[in-house]
């Protein structure tokens, strides 16, 4: 794929990630459902169409409201440049390969899930349920693997981090993990295939201990709180989808020596 395709695909994904931002508005309560996220909560001013950009606003307003000089919603416009990014990296790895459609449903989907855990710590079933049917779809046309092995993927997936979720309730005797970060696996492993999608929950499973590590050095996390893991699993996912097959590499040729 051409650097010029690169570029539009990673257009289309800064477009896209404001129309997610839409979508996960829904679920954020503390902004008003009538008001794009690049607006602060109290709406003294009506949104301008070019809104569904939020990092545009926000960069040219330096994160600030114009009106009242209040702080906006800095987490959706990373968002945006966030999605853009892995857009660019998929298309730059996967070029013109069919599997792009299924690395890019994958990012969108995941930025939506961040966007909800992150405001309100919820993985709305109807993103899940969508993403899994639109998983589905694209399987059925598109799969590198056997189909088998994206079925057996959903279910040890979810199957694992349910019986994480157990495990750490049993010991710790309070909820450790949401179902929906349970739901959301299975979509993961229509995906990623049985492989990536164990090396994803590894690679959530040490963004989040190094996540909260960080959050408890800083002063940020409170001891009882608990911390979303939707963020974690979404980065571990898409690292595995995109760099997984190099990391299995390397740790087999560090195991040969």
């Amino acid at each position: 794929m051409t650097a010029w395709a690169v570029l539009i695909v990673s257009l289309a994904g800064l477009l896209l990630g404001g129309l997610l931002n839409a979508v996960a508005i829904h679920w954020d309560k503390r902004l008003p459902s009538v008001y794009p996220p690049s607006y602060c909560a109290h709406g003294k001013h009506r949104p301008r169409a070019y809104a569904v950009i939020q990092l545009l606003p926000f960069l040219a307003s330096a994160g600030r409201c114009r009106s009242c000089s209040r702080p906006l919603e800095w987490r959706y416009a990373a968002g945006e440049a966030a999605t853009a990014l892995f857009f660019a990296i998929a298309a730059f790895k996967l070029g013109s390969q069919p599997e792009l459609i299924a690395a890019l449903w994958l990012i969108a989907i995941l930025s939506i899930i961040t966007q909800t855990d992150l405001t309100d710590k919820i993985i709305p079933n109807k993103v899940v349920a969508a993403g899994v049917l639109g998983a589905i779809v694209i399987r059925l046309f598109i799969h590198p693997l056997p189909m088998w092995n994206y079925g057996i993927a959903a279910i040890a997936g979810s199957g694992a981090l349910l019986a994480i979720a157990l495990l750490g309730s049993w010991v710790l005797k309070k909820e450790t993990m949401g179902g929906g970060d349970i739901k959301l696996y299975a979509f993961i492993g229509l995906v990623l295939g049985v492989k990536l999608t164990l090396l994803s929950l590894f690679l959530a499973s040490l963004f989040g201990l190094i996540g909260g590590l960080l959050l408890i050095a800083a002063g940020g996390h409170t001891r009882g709180k608990t911390l979303p893991f939707g963020p974690y699993i979404a980065l571990g996912a898409i690292a595995a989808y995109l760099w997984g097959d190099g990391m299995a590499n390397w740790y087999l040729a560090l195991l040969s020596f």
